[in-house]
């Protein structure tokens, strides 16, 4: 599924829920006085809610306001490269591919729709000029045959590749302060290899709606919170850099295991 076609799915049902949606605007101060939370937004506008969710992604402002620079997102030594093609009839399902020097898969998103990605090491994360992007893609992608290599000299448009540091970052337990608390990629970012950061980042969601449904002290919805989510996310996201790290070290292993047993959790209740 498209990221833009997530993103409107999303949007969609929060505004048929009646749901304030604010574009152009992020948070600039919290003043948390235990009773309340005082927010000041970058539009100079200022309003007091009862509680404040975190949910703004890997370089989270709310994070730094909780916890500065003592938590940080990390570089992992890979970068991810993706680039979108028609879709050939043969991809109906997620193929993978390793290289000499890269792993490359192809993704089905619509009737008429895949992409590409390749997963590289890039020592040091150097800034890429994005009129070098196609070239720079196709160089990794330089020891694929078979179908990565006929669609390699396809990667021309330097607008259409979309290119990504791995960054990650795991902010220490609790994931709350007062009447403030993160949840997704602005708790726990990891890298793409088991497919599953929007996963992790929806459940949370759900999560953080039941224990508050359930009613209570703050204190006692965000343990609730924090028992149910923790172990699932952390196994997600260890697994996930580890498999990365067995890459960049060119260790040969069976991800189908790995895959599976990735699978069976994550079918498991929350």
């Amino acid at each position: 599924m498209s990221r833009r076609a997530l993103h409107n799915v999303l949007v969609a049902a929060a505004s048929e829920l009646g749901a304030s949606l604010r574009l152009g605007v992020t948070v600039e101060t919290l003043d948390d006085d235990g009773d309340g939370v005082d927010v000041l937004f970058t539009d100079g506008r200022r309003e007091r809610y009862g509680l404040v969710i975190g949910a703004d992604g890997l370089f989270s402002k709310v994070r730094a306001m909780l916890w500065g620079d003592a938590v940080r997102p990390r570089f992992t030594g890979q970068s991810v490269w993706r680039y979108n093609f028609r879709r050939r009839p043969e991809v109906d399902h997620l193929m993978s591919f390793t290289g000499p020097d890269a792993n490359a898969g192809l993704v089905p998103l619509a009737d008429d729709l895949m992409y590409m990605y390749v997963t590289s090491v890039e020592p040091g994360n150097p800034r890429m000029e994005t009129a070098q992007l196609p070239a720079l893609m196709r160089e990794r992608l330089a020891g694929f045959g078979g179908l990565i290599g006929e669609l390699r000299g396809e990667i021309t448009d330097p607008e259409g590749v979309v290119y990504k540091p791995l960054e990650v970052v795991f902010t220490p337990e609790p994931w709350h302060r007062g009447r403030v608390v993160l949840i997704g990629d602005a708790a726990h970012a990891t890298t793409p290899h088991l497919g599953q950061g929007a996963g992790m980042a929806i459940e949370d969601v759900l999560v953080l709606a039941e224990e508050l449904e359930r009613g209570g002290p703050l204190e006692r919805v965000f343990a609730g919170y924090m028992e149910r989510r923790l172990p699932r996310c952390k196994y997600i996201a260890e697994t996930s850099i580890q498999i990365g790290e067995w890459e960049m070290n060119r260790v040969d292993i069976d991800r189908s295991p790995i895959v599976r047993q990735m699978v069976e959790l994550t079918a498991q209740p929350i």
